[in-house]
């Protein structure tokens, strides 16, 4: 993960990024890779003073979670926006808000647990679903073998004109029909990776990036505690899709003459608790190199934080937000946060245990629930919930550090400064 052994072998400018067809830029590394594994290169060792057979492999791939969707040729938005979850995603989309919401973490507990059987404080059900299980790499290349892909765009074709795309000139019987219960699809094509012989039978082909999910899960917690307009998970459009579910009665919107009254929830924090809030992360001062000073992105008197980076996102979840929320926000609602804090803080051990991350799997699960019962629906997009999957990755893949966008995200710098 060093700079120095970084390789810049192909760059796209961002408005002609290939996206669907990124197949056709890693077909020459794919074969390449095919030939360094099954016949291997004659080269020199220096060390022995001899020749030998070298043979390569690729152990898995990093990228952010939408370059996941363009490398996998998978779905990372709807439905089934979780690869690991596939056709078992739980997820609906909120009439109101308009986007997708990933919930039912509760899958994921023991079969006894209490969280299974508690009616009230979840959606009114309960839940007897197993956890879902990850899909085997035979199995993805069954689902993809008879997928008919066509890369590129065709030159020739005319884009439509906005009056031949307005369905209402159209006449009614050359107007497209939109597809009824149609299943969800997963899988886009067949992934240029399966032709690597050994890609099928590897336990981890592709890192879900745990920096950009500690980010975004810091940021629906900040932006929801101080009421970011515009950015908030708490607001009118939320409050009517839980009515609309029939849930959390005590936090319907109310009718007053031509306004809606929001009833505080538990995550509500008053004008002077949110200045509070922004007073203690004002005052803090890192040692030398430790972090950037995070003083000039607080604005105490709009309570606001602005401009945050991802490393600022990364201490303040692990280290400041525990010590921000103690004693302002409800015990309970605190110790729900604080456990989000330490869950990133296992995750980036420098040296991990199984029966830890064992251990973890099942914590991060019960932490999701507790979430559930705290924060609204909206909340929940697919980054809170990918936070599900993280343990089992590090069982198998080993440390965070080895296999996180940090060093690419640094060394990607490098090059926008040019």
């Amino acid at each position: 993960m060093k700079q120095s052994n970084f390789i810049l072998s192909l760059l796209i400018p961002r408005p002609k990024a290939p996206c669907g067809d990124m197949d056709v830029f890693l077909e020459p590394l794919v074969d390449d890779m095919v030939e360094m594994f099954v016949h291997g290169v004659r080269t020199y060792d220096a060390s022995k003073r001899e020749p030998f057979q070298l043979r390569a492999a690729i152990v898995c791939t990093i990228s952010d979670f939408l370059g996941l969707g363009y490398l996998v040729a998978c779905v990372t938005s709807g439905k089934v926006a979780c690869p690991e979850c596939h056709l078992d995603t739980c997820s609906f989309q909120l009439k109101k808000g308009g986007k997708c919401v990933y919930m039912g973490h509760r899958r994921f507990l023991d079969a006894e647990h209490k969280f299974r059987f508690d009616v009230d404080s979840f959606d009114g059900t309960t839940e007897l679903r197993p956890a879902p299980r990850p899909l085997s790499g035979e199995e993805i290349l069954e689902l993809t073998a008879n997928i008919c892909t066509t890369f590129g765009k065709d030159p020739v074709t005319k884009k439509p004109t906005k009056r031949q795309c307005n369905p209402t000139t159209e006449e009614p019987s050359k107007r497209k029909r939109k597809k009824v219960n149609e299943p969800p699809t997963v899988w886009k094509r067949k992934s240029i990776w399966f032709k690597l012989p050994y890609w099928k039978d590897l336990l981890l082909r592709h890192n879900f990036d745990v920096m950009h999910i500690e980010k975004n899960v810091c940021q629906n917690i900040i932006d929801t505690l101080l009421d970011t307009d515009g950015k908030s998970k708490d607001n009118l459009n939320a409050r009517l899709d839980i009515q609309k579910l029939g849930i959390r009665s005590d936090l319907h919107p109310v009718s007053v003459e031509d306004n809606f009254y929001l009833p505080p929830a538990q995550f509500t924090m008053s004008p002077d608790d949110r200045e509070a809030f922004c007073q203690v992360l004002k005052d803090v001062k890192f040692p030398d190199g430790y972090a950037s000073d995070m003083r000039r992105n607080v604005q105490v008197k709009e309570k606001k934080i602005i401009g945050l980076k991802s490393h600022d996102n990364h201490i303040l979840l692990q280290h400041l937000l525990p010590i921000a929320v103690r004693n302002i926000l409800l015990e309970r609602v605190s110790a729900a946060l604080i456990r989000v804090s330490n869950f990133f803080k296992k995750i980036y051990s420098p040296t991990i245990r199984i029966s830890d991350m064992q251990k973890l799997e099942a914590e991060i699960a019960e932490t999701l629930s507790v979430l559930e019962t705290i924060f609204l629906p909206s909340f929940f997009d697919i980054m809170v919930h990918l936070m599900v999957h993280l343990p089992a990755q590090a069982r198998l893949a080993g440390p965070v550090h080895y296999r996180s966008m940090w060093a690419v995200e640094r060394y990607q710098t490098i090059f926008n400064c040019y």
